[in-house]
């Protein structure tokens, strides 16, 4: 993939910062429900896998979340091949 160890960290950082920016807007547009990470109620998991509206098993938030900063990392990851071959 041609990682180093530098550009692997930045990336890693900048998907977290954009998961919590999503998880912020998750809070801003599930404010009237009831919210909180460790709440029997809607969890802030962030965005794309939303776990207030998944329906199914029951799935851990703190695995929801890793799977979403998964998700950001690699979005992050392939903008920065897009942008840095312009």
């Amino acid at each position: 993939m041609g990682f180093r160890w530098k550009r692997f960290l930045v990336t890693l950082g900048l998907s977290v910062v954009v998961w919590l920016i999503s998880a912020f807007i998750q809070v801003y547009m599930t404010f009237a429900k009831y919210l909180g990470t460790f709440s029997s109620g809607c969890q802030i998991t962030g965005y794309p896998l939303d776990l207030c509206k998944l329906r199914g098993p029951d799935i851990p938030a703190i695995f929801v979340i890793f799977i979403n900063i998964f998700f950001w990392f690699w979005v992050v990851h392939l903008f920065w091949n897009w942008f840095k071959k312009r």
